[in-house]
């Protein structure tokens, strides 16, 4: 934008502005340069670990597992975020008055962006009451194919409602307007239909986006997280109390115990999922929120600041699970090694059998595999199996 009055602040940064309307904060072109290098980074970590778990559950026949199938389905949507809404994001911060990718992905493309965010939230929700079903309610899903199709369905709806309520409704109100040659402005945004000055409809939809993709999944976590703890507490209680009383150790009682360490387990896995989630995604929302009530936002001086900020928490979030799986969890810790070697035609000493012949015994994989291999077992392993799910 056309400026007057620049001045280089003591971190090497300008204040730009016209000195009469407005004024914006321009990073130095070296940490501007730093900001996206670090961004891209981060980003195309994130896209080589989310590929890395789609094809580890994908490939990898002890992977396959209801509660696996919802983790694939988070990364498959932290990609299309990383792959797709990141670059769009960048965009419109690097050009914001000039739309460089033409009147059909404005219109048609760019709509779907949002998608993304909605599925992944709704998969992590899925992860959550797939949990509290097996922990708190116990829960014991049956062998076959059924759990699967159940599966597939819950996931294609999550996507399907996500399209309909964050993207459908854009379809209807995205503009292009080309101003060349008068003016070197090209847009590409919603056109609300308001009734006069008002604002109602734009209110109304990110209300709604707000409260779809963050605060009710959140709200269904947090009180999913909270029965989950309480069942493992007085399972931990009840358990301790018949060690104190000197009971015998039969077979049931330690399969019991070997069942509440899974389920602690799980659920350490699943919290830092969640709390990174909270936290990263916070920002965008209180950025949406302020930006649609406080209509001088987009024009105060830190407001590409505050973008950027939020732009690099969207890439944390969904850069990060990987990295959570394979500190916390030691079934996809070897499961990555295995599949590594394996693509590299390395032996892999490491791997230990428990974790890849055992996926009932995992810290996650506490539903049915879909295995044929399994009815070759004897039915004693089989019902030691279902016993521990």
């Amino acid at each position: 934008m056309n400026s007057t009055g620049n001045h280089t602040n003591s971190l090497g940064s300008e204040i730009v502005g016209n000195g009469n309307d407005f004024q914006f904060y321009k990073e130095a072109h070296s940490l501007q340069v730093l900001r996206l290098i670090f961004q891209v980074l981060l980003a195309s970590v994130g896209v080589a670990g989310n590929a890395m778990v789609c094809l580890v559950i994908t490939f990898q026949p002890q992977m396959h597992t209801t509660i696996n199938y919802f983790i694939r389905n988070l990364a498959i949507a932290d990609l299309g975020i990383l792959i797709f809404s990141f670059p769009l994001a960048v965009i419109m911060e690097q050009v914001p008055s000039h739309w460089p990718l033409g009147e059909f992905f404005c219109r048609y493309i760019f709509p779907l962006s949002d998608i993304f965010f909605g599925v992944s939230v709704w998969s992590i929700a899925l992860i959550a009451v797939d949990r509290h079903r097996a922990i708190v309610r116990g829960a014991l899903p049956k062998r076959g194919s059924t759990v699967f199709k159940s599966a597939r369905r819950m996931v294609a709806g999550v996507w399907m409602i996500s399209f309909l309520i964050i993207s459908l409704p854009l379809y209807f109100v995205m503009n292009f307007t080309d101003h060349r040659p008068v003016i070197n402005i090209v847009e590409c945004s919603p056109k609300w239909p308001n009734k006069e000055e008002e604002d109602e409809m734009r209110q109304i939809y990110i209300i709604g986006l707000t409260i779809f993709w963050y605060v009710l999944p959140l709200a269904i976590v947090t009180v999913t997280f909270s029965s989950i703890t309480r069942k493992l507490r007085t399972s931990t209680r009840f358990n301790k109390s018949i060690r104190d009383d000197g009971g015998r150790d039969t077979e049931k009682r330690a399969r019991k115990r070997l069942r509440e360490r899974q389920n602690s387990k799980a659920k350490k896995l699943l919290t830092p999922v969640v709390l990174v989630f909270a936290v990263t995604m916070l920002p965008l929302n209180v950025f949406r929120l302020v930006f649609l009530y406080w209509k001088e936002f987009t024009l105060h001086k830190y407001f590409w600041v505050y973008y950027n900020v939020c732009v690099i928490c969207v890439i944390t979030n969904s850069s990060a699970n990987f990295f959570i799986y394979s500190v916390v969890s030691e079934e996809f810790r070897q499961s990555f090694k295995s599949f590594i070697c394996r693509k590299m035609g390395v032996p892999s000493n490491s791997i230990t059998e428990r974790t890849l012949r055992s996926p009932a015994l995992s810290p996650i994989n506490l539903s049915p595999i879909n295995n044929r291999n399994d009815e070759d077992q004897t039915k004693n392993n089989n019902t030691e199996r279902e016993t521990l799910m």
